[in-house]
């Protein structure tokens, strides 16, 4: 059956017809009436190039905003409800339980990339939910006071069943989503990746801005409860949608895209000529068309040749190591973002809900992303340009890690002021809590400057059969490593942090981030040295050889 996002594009055909239309009114006509008809019809082709009413991608983006809804409300705010339920050493608690659950959705996240798609898509769901619901349950039963004496350990075991919920949650759906707008291609080639894309993101678009619409709101354990049925609800709409799924379940389900990135395609220069190729002067035929010449050498030598494709997997794993090692520390500042900027804009006086500041800040981070994808796809660089391109948007991101701790840490300093200066220290401070605004700004930046560029890095350094899918998961292993060492920290920096966030010193917090920030950003510039001498080494071989084989041409020409 043929999907339904294919709808016939006519923009050629109108164009041309308001060409010759115009061609043959007068001067006068053609500034009056010239501008309307092409306006209208480029505005419909834009909007059938975008937009896709698809039953199943409908159904999918309503279970992606269900999940969207308690995420933002419920999931990402669980700091401020854990501070308040315990009664002795609460931020240090609640700091080291919001970083076990982001590590542990951050390895959820990258299973659910690698995950045998043989299990089946409905029973995903259906595992997936009840795990998520049983979490959610035991933390409705906390807050409404029918589990006493809650302790530390039954909350970390409600964590792991959380983060285990979000497998099937909507890392899952948004690739299901895009397997249903690509169906009905039996060859790869002929999918329009970029209009699949852009669809796709559309669709989640609206996923998110409804969070706007509905917010949730109430008591812990109403919200608990709310956040319960909806996320049973998710799950139905789910079940639901694969009803109407192209040609059964979706592709993806067993096979991998072959442009993760969406947005942007870059040549690879060591793809067509790989730079560990040796040269041989008898070859002349080889390098004669230098943008096939990796390809033809493929075909037609019967014996392997050593390109980048063909080297062990282990190896190119190996040289990310270094890049990989400088986003442990950028990891450890995204956790500290995702640990206390909830808890310091609940002590002020709230003026905007934590969850429209972090619907910002996912959407500064998609801003982020798509700038660096048209940044790159709109232009023809050559690979030494390339690997410059992509470590520039990685130190644009490393640079905004240094400078949100320690705005964040000017900004603790003036709230512990104003909180000294109050007759009680349990009370909310008299500071509006639109000064954290810039900080979840930036949080959301450097998120989508370093990881856009380290996706990109590493779909750049590494084989195409570990590109398919290993920068989704593969560069997920810092990330968790990151919440690991921020919960190591809370725990050696425990006398820091008292029952409340105005009784800690949160502010030496931020000082020691902002200062291991600092050393990281010095260790990535030491890292990208070593890149970058080992890269251009290998293109100034390449470029010598090339040289060398058109002057033997153009001596050996009649």
């Amino acid at each position: 059956m043929q999907p339904d996002f294919e709808i016939s594009m006519s923009s050629n055909f109108l164009c041309s017809q308001s060409v010759k239309e115009a061609s043959a009114r007068s001067p006068e006509m053609e500034k009056e009436n010239n501008n309307v008809p092409n306006w209208k019809a480029r505005m419909t082709n834009q909007m059938k190039y975008y937009v896709c009413f698809c039953k199943a991608a409908a159904f999918i983006a309503g279970a992606i905003f269900c999940y969207n809804v308690v995420n933002y409300n419920v999931v990402g705010v669980l700091a401020t409800y854990f501070t308040g339920a315990f009664n002795q050493d609460a931020i240090h608690k609640s700091a080291v339980l919001v970083n076990v659950l982001g590590g542990l959705q951050v390895v959820a996240v990258a299973c659910s990339r690698a995950f045998p798609r043989s299990f089946g898509f409905r029973k995903i769901i259906i595992v997936s939910t009840a795990i998520n619901i049983l979490g959610l349950l035991m933390l409705y039963l906390s807050a409404s006071n029918r589990i006493p004496n809650t302790n530390f350990v039954p909350y970390i075991f409600v964590c792991v069943l959380i983060a285990v919920g979000e497998f099937g949650g909507s890392s899952i759906l948004d690739r299901v989503l895009l397997d249903q707008l690509i169906s009905g291609h039996e060859n790869i080639e002929q999918i329009d990746w970029k209009r699949a894309w852009c669809r796709r993101n559309a669709w989640l678009i609206i996923a998110k801005v409804l969070v706007f619409i509905i917010p949730l709101d109430g008591s812990w354990s109403t919200m608990f409860w709310i956040s319960m049925c909806i996320i049973g609800g998710a799950g139905f709409i789910s079940l639901v949608s694969s009803c109407f799924f192209h040609g059964g379940y979706p592709a993806s389900c067993t096979k991998t895209h072959p442009e993760t990135s969406g947005e942007c395609n870059l040549k690879k220069d060591h793809e067509t000529l790989p730079h560990d190729l040796p040269f041989k002067s008898g070859e002349i035929q080889l390098i004669k068309s230098s943008s096939n010449a990796g390809a033809e050498a493929q075909q037609k030598s019967p014996s392997p040749i050593c390109s980048v494709k063909q080297v062990n997997v282990a190896d190119l794993l190996l040289r990310m190591i270094p890049m990989w090692s400088t986003f442990i520390v950028f990891s450890l500042v995204i956790s500290t973002a995702d640990t206390f900027f909830n808890l310091q804009d609940d002590s002020m006086v709230a003026e905007v809900t934590t969850s429209k500041f972090l619907l910002a800040k996912d959407a500064l981070k998609v801003v982020a992303g798509s700038l660096c994808g048209r940044f790159l796809g709109s232009r023809r660089l050559s690979r030494r340009e390339q690997n410059f391109v992509l470590k520039l948007i990685i130190c644009v991101g490393m640079i905004i890690s240094v400078i949100c701790p320690s705005l964040a840490w000017q900004v603790e300093v003036q709230r512990l002021k104003k909180a000294h200066k109050m007759a009680s220290l349990d009370e909310k401070v008299p500071m509006s809590d639109w000064c954290m605004a810039p900080l979840f700004g930036l949080w959301g930046l450097m998120e989508g400057f370093s990881m856009r560029g380290l996706n990109e890095f590493f779909n750049y350094h590494v084989s195409k059969s570990v590109e398919d899918s290993g920068s989704e998961i593969y560069n997920k292993i810092p990330i968790a490593m990151g919440y690991l060492l921020s919960a190591v920290c809370v725990s050696v920096c425990k006398g820091w942090f008292g029952d409340t966030l105005n009784k800690s010193r949160l502010d030496k917090y931020y000082r020691m981030i902002t200062v291991l920030a600092w050393i990281n950003l010095c260790w990535f510039f030491f890292v990208t040295t070593f890149y970058s001498t080992k890269e251009e080494a290998d293109e100034d071989g390449v470029e010598l050889q090339e040289s060398k084989v058109q002057l033997v041409i153009i001596e050996d020409a009649p």
